[in-house]
């Protein structure tokens, strides 16, 4: 072996043993021990903190007193922390409310290389959180694609979940058993693009006009001008004289994995916790009104109380229109 070839091997193993080994087996071998989270000084004024990961850092907004009723609240698909901005402050002030932004999302680090996103990552994440945190019962607010992945949590760990509040989606877009293999070669064909165009370099810099632009056409017009504002503080990076998106261009991909119905039928069934779901009248359909049906029916099985809630919007109301989920939710957390 050359000397330029051992030096290579030896950046590969130290950048094995650096991102992806644990050192250790125990689950706060995931975190910086030393790590400090500063209380906020009102449950008005959010928190900006950082969880240190072995591959990177995982950023967080904390509201709420730090004795409050513990509530874990996670963004949708290319959204960030910031999604929650607008509605939090509605909320009961006794909720200590921890914003989580998934790896590649906001101002969280990207995954490195060789390490592909997947929905389930989300799902392993909130269990890393939860241990670090201390908190054995907790209850999640979550919009979206973290609304699913909640929604999965608290079937593996129903003694760990009180509530559960699912905006604008019922569960995990399913696969099909006839096109999983057109969807999987479509997006291994997508990941090796954004790959290669990430390794040729940074996107070219666009205006903020044109980012507003992009997210409003992007989301058929469910975000608007404000909400963009509030999303673009964490989600748009400044370079030169323009701007580029903070996020991740690997997630526009879909993911390598499966969700079969059938199984999550039968995670719903393992669901204890109190579930709110809050339909949104103009959001995306993921599923036809009798599949969604059979999944609420599920969760009944033994939650004790299941709410199904239509209220009139787009798929960000909870961030442009707050004030129409704000009571709804409130009333579920107090009652």
């Amino acid at each position: 072996m050359t000397d330029v070839s051992a030096m290579k091997e030896q950046q590969k193993l130290l950048y094995r043993l650096q991102h992806i080994i644990p050192r250790s087996l125990g689950t706060s071998s995931f975190y910086n021990n030393k790590h400090e989270i500063v209380v906020p000084k009102t449950s008005d004024a959010p928190e900006d903190v950082e969880f240190q990961m072995t591959w990177g850092k995982v950023a967080a907004r904390i509201w709420g007193p730090p004795d409050g009723r513990p509530v874990f609240a996670i963004h949708g698909w290319l959204d960030n922390a910031g999604t929650f901005d607008a509605l939090i402050p509605l909320l009961p002030k006794d909720l200590r409310i921890i914003a989580v932004e998934m790896p590649g999302h906001g101002l969280s680090d990207h995954f490195p290389p060789d390490i592909a996103y997947n929905y389930l990552d989300c799902f392993l994440a909130i269990e890393r959180f939860a241990g670090y945190l201390k908190w054995t019962k907790f209850s999640f607010l979550c919009h979206s694609l973290g609304a699913t992945m909640s929604m999965i949590y608290a079937s593996v760990f129903p003694e760990k979940v009180d509530k559960l509040i699912s905006l604008d989606i019922v569960r995990l877009e399913t696969t099909r058993p006839e096109t999983i293999d057109v969807r999987f070669r479509k997006t291994v064909g997508k990941l090796l693009k954004y790959e290669a165009e990430i390794i040729a370099g940074p996107e070219k810099p666009f205006s903020y006009e044109e980012a507003v632009e992009k997210c409003i056409s992007g989301t058929f017009g469910s975000l608007d001008r404000k909400a963009c504002d509030i999303l673009f503080k964490r989600g748009l990076k400044k370079v030169g004289e323009g701007y580029v998106f903070r996020r991740d261009r690997r997630l526009l991909a879909a993911p390598l994995s499966f969700a079969p119905k059938e199984d999550q039928l039968i995670l719903a069934r393992k669901v204890t916790a109190d579930v709110l779901i809050i339909k949104f009248t103009d959001g995306p359909d993921f599923e036809t009104a009798e599949n969604s049906l059979e999944h609420v029916e599920a969760l009944k099985t033994n939650c004790k109380r299941v709410q199904y809630v239509t209220v009139e919007g787009k798929h960000h109301t909870h961030l442009t229109n707050p004030e129409r989920v704000a009571p709804i939710i409130t009333d579920f957390f107090n009652s």
